[in-house]
């Protein structure tokens, strides 16, 4: 491998790692695996209250994690002008794309802790 084609292996390896970094502070934060957990487990289109019931957490901690969520492309925010309003919220292909890493990740940490027994 030349030089050139090394660095722009390099190169490129060090953006990767920026995205990695990024996307795990956004995962790291409180709630967020339990939000796209619950709505990778029901494919079809949730109403915040129902994703606030089953996350149980304050609407404010959900509110935040659905509008990072929605900023970042894995979340379709769909208001619908309804008295009162009704907003229904849909993992993106993105989001869905995730999942099997997160699984993974779930799956690795519970092997480690049969292990561990």
């Amino acid at each position: 491998m030349s030089q050139v084609q090394s660095l722009r292996i390099e190169s490129m390896c060090e953006s990767a790692r920026s995205h990695v970094d990024d996307l795990l502070v956004l995962l790291s934060k409180s709630k967020m695996l339990s939000i796209l957990y619950i709505m990778n487990c029901d494919p079809t289109p949730m109403r915040f209250s129902e994703i606030k019931k089953r996350v149980d957490s304050s609407s404010t901690t959900v509110a935040r994690r659905l509008g990072e969520l929605e900023a970042n492309g894995l979340v379709t925010r769909t208001a619908y002008a309804t008295v009162p309003a009704t907003v229904e919220y849909t993992l993106t292909k993105d989001a869905i794309s995730l999942h099997p890493s997160l699984k993974s990740m779930f799956e690795w940490v519970l092997n480690r802790a049969d292990k561990s027994l």
